[in-house]
């Protein structure tokens, strides 16, 4: 039985004990993506002359235009929301203007974008057994802030959670299933 701490009707830090690993994890959680899941359908072999890639841009056959970006989702009780660092589609125009543009002050600059990240426990496929793909406003930030990603409604979990908050233990099963159960790509804690 996972072990929740503090839990009263003041907002608290949030920690919890695995399951998994018996260990105390401190802090809400917090997870990112070094590459997004578009990456991973270019054969390894033809990466380096199909894709470019940094820690925050991504283009992939000069056709597919991808920016790093921050999805918050609140939990119940908690002062810090779960972060997870994941990836977003833009248009080559917006992408271009975000990398031209990357270190003067974007607030309030909002654009289109699609998720494009596997993210454990949200995984929706279709009849084909592909991602669901869901619609993004993409809030560009100050220099050195990664843009916030807020899903466009719809009838998903993740647009629900994003919305309404979770429960805190919604966010242990959450942390325990991104650190140690199975997925379509690893997520690193931050």
């Amino acid at each position: 039985m996972t072990r929740i701490f503090g839990l009263d009707d003041k907002a608290k830090s949030f920690e919890f004990k695995c399951d998994c690993c018996s260990e105390i994890h401190r802090g809400s959680p917090s997870f990112a993506y070094d590459k997004p899941v578009f990456y991973f359908d270019v054969p390894e072999e033809e990466r380096e002359d199909r894709t470019f890639l940094t820690s925050d841009l991504c283009v992939i056959d000069d056709k597919i235009f991808l920016i790093r970006a921050i999805l918050e989702i609140p939990i119940h009780g908690v002062e810090e929301p779960f972060t997870w660092g994941i990836w977003v589609s833009q248009s080559e125009e917006n992408f271009l203007r975000y990398q031209d543009t990357y270190d003067d002050d974007q607030s309030g600059i909002t654009t289109f974008g699609w998720l494009a990240a596997t993210m454990p426990g949200y995984n929706e496929r279709d009849e084909e057994g592909l991602l669901v793909n869901l619609k993004t406003n993409v809030m560009w930030q100050a220099p050195g802030d990664r843009p916030i990603v807020e899903l466009q409604d719809c009838d998903h979990p993740l647009y629900r959670d994003q919305r309404d908050g979770i429960s805190w233990e919604r966010a242990v099963e959450l942390a325990q299933l991104t650190m140690h159960g199975p997925g379509d790509e690893t997520a690193d804690a931050d």
